[in-house]
């Protein structure tokens, strides 16, 4: 454990990105609650420690990267042995650079930097305040480059399991399972990717991709409930009408009398 913290200011400010303080922190001052009006990058150096923003949290590890825009409140839990740097930065580059990586309002948290922690390290004691400007922006600029390619990846990644989802989804055999088999995947991984790259659990995706395509045979003048079932991707009419009707508040039978005009549906299924 090294004994000091090192923070220093940058005097060299210019419009496009300006990196106001670059720390290595052994002491660790954000263990409460912080605002903070730039930007911040961060890396776990060594040790570990929870990362909470607004209402979510998280544990990191060495070599984690943490990444909290601007106007939001965050705290990395003291613990012992726990050595992170940091970098607040702002100015309308940082701002376009934030977007063009993909870093939104959301939970931005990336595991497995171990090998960028050597170069933050080397890079903060080489820095003063003449060339502070251009160390600290060349690591923002370099760990962003990484992270683009990730968020790349993760991108060509999702959008391939949607294109996939949205070729089979009304085929009754598709599932989470069937998918992630596919793909070679796990099925539990397949699930936290796929909750975190589209903010919903996939089941509730494909339900709901099936009662859209149930709604369009209705609309079309399929009156029959066990076809739509079928066709849409559910398989079984008891169990699309469960689910019908606690999404939409009325069965499947009630919907499509009212958007045909008839009383009463030949095949019995509510």
């Amino acid at each position: 454990m090294k004994d000091n913290n090192i923070c220093k200011f940058n005097i060299n400010e210019s419009g496009n990105i300006v990196c106001s303080r670059f720390v290595f922190e052994t002491q660790n001052s954000q263990a409460a609650p912080g605002f903070y009006s730039d930007h911040v990058l961060g890396i776990i150096i060594s040790g570990e420690t929870l990362f909470k923003l607004n209402d979510r949290q998280t544990e990191l590890n060495c070599g984690d990267i943490f990444i909290v825009r601007k106007g939001r409140v965050y705290s990395l839990e003291k613990r012992d042995e726990l050595e992170y740097s940091y970098i607040c930065f702002h100015g309308r580059r940082a701002d376009e650079l934030l977007e063009r990586v993909g870093i939104n309002g959301e939970f931005c948290v990336y595991k497995g930097y171990g090998y960028l922690a050597d170069f933050w390290m080397d890079t903060i004691y080489k820095s003063e305040d003449k060339n502070l400007d251009l160390f600290s922006e060349s690591v923002v600029l370099y760990t962003l480059a990484h992270l683009s390619t990730v968020k790349k990846q993760q991108s060509d990644r999702m959008a391939r399991i949607l294109k996939i989802t949205d070729e089979n989804f009304t085929n009754p055999e598709f599932t989470l399972s069937s998918l992630a088999e596919r793909i070679g995947y796990n099925a539990k991984y397949l699930s936290s990717l796929f909750n975190k790259g589209q903010g919903e659990p996939f089941t509730q995706y494909l339900r709901d991709l099936r009662l859209k395509r149930a709604l369009f045979l209705m609309e079309q003048g399929i009156v029959s409930v066990k076809n739509i079932a079928i066709l849409s991707g559910f398989g079984d009419a008891l169990y699309f009408s469960k689910i019908f009707k606690q999404v939409y508040g009325i069965s499947p039978k009630k919907y499509i009398e009212k958007i045909s005009g008839t009383t009463e549906l030949t095949d019995g299924s509510s």
